[in-house]
């Protein structure tokens, strides 16, 4: 296996990787954690397809100036893919802050990528419809509300370029390797304007930083944009809680689950609260 040889040629032992875990959902990778490094091998074409995306989103990062954790070495056909790994610190603070707040705004600000791997997107499968929809009724996920939040949040203005999935656990904090750094690039491309700094502030765990981060995101962005601010929080919120209760039992995760739950007041208050701004 390529995989093997390339960890031979850095010096590490195969034996020496212990079995890795996910955060989230169940993923078609097998992760592997030691030495330093994390070795990522798909399980299918879906899972060759993640990495060969992640390893063309973490080039153009690089290229535009947003930090991201090296890779190592991978396979051409995306079977297979060696990174640093770096455990974070937890995800609080103004420094914390200001990083990511500096990294989105950079992601948002830079020329779109040359042509890659297909974009991955946030859909499920359709079969699985009326299964999904049970799961979401039962976890709290008010459907005619939902379905709202969502025409509302695919109205509004976009940008050429966003991660798409802009949280603590893709938004690394790593003071003693220098900072911030983004992972996890698969939904790379277009996204609504602020999208990933309110999808940041649906998950971080503090209430305080929450705060903070909304302070930030107001007064940076013109009033007339506020009212995007407050759909894209509802929706966030929404969709948050709907990732959590409507997958498999295995994908779900009490914690999780809890801060999704607890967001949905502070999104429907912020939401009524901006939803009186006018967009130009």
């Amino acid at each position: 296996m390529a995989a093997l040889d390339a960890l031979a040629g850095l010096g590490v032992r195969p034996e020496s990787l212990a079995p890795g875990t996910f955060a989230g959902p169940q993923r078609p990778l097998r992760r592997f954690l030691g030495a330093g490094l994390v070795l990522e091998v798909a399980t299918g074409e879906s899972g060759r397809l993640r990495l060969a995306r992640e390893l063309w989103g973490r080039g153009w990062a690089r290229q535009v100036g947003v930090p991201t954790v090296p890779v190592l070495d991978a396979g051409e056909d995306g079977s297979w893919l060696i990174a640093e790994w770096w455990k974070p610190s937890p995800p609080s603070g103004e420094d914390f802050l200001d990083e990511a707040l500096t990294a989105a705004l950079r992601i948002a600000g830079s020329p779109p990528p040359e042509p890659g791997p297909p974009q991955a997107l946030w859909v499920s499968d359709r079969r699985a419809a009326p299964i999904r929809l049970a799961r979401g009724v039962i976890g709290g996920v008010p459907t005619r509300p939902w379905l709202a939040a969502r025409r509302a949040a695919a109205a509004l203005p976009t940008v050429p370029v966003a991660h798409g999935d802009f949280y603590h656990r893709n938004a690394l904090w790593c003071p003693e390797r220098g900072g911030l750094h983004v992972v996890d690039w698969e939904y790379l491309g277009p996204g609504p304007r602020h999208g990933d700094l309110v999808r940041l502030w649906t998950l971080l765990p503090s209430r305080s930083d929450r705060d903070a981060l909304l302070t930030r995101i107001l007064a940076l962005a013109p009033e007339a944009e506020h009212r995007e601010i407050g759909v894209l929080a509802l929706y966030l919120a929404l969709r948050l809680l709907g990732e959590n209760v409507k997958g498999p039992r295995r994908d779900r995760h009490r914690a999780d689950i809890d801060h999704a739950r607890a967001i949905q007041p502070e999104a429907r208050a912020l939401h009524n609260a901006l939803s009186c701004s006018t967009s130009p």
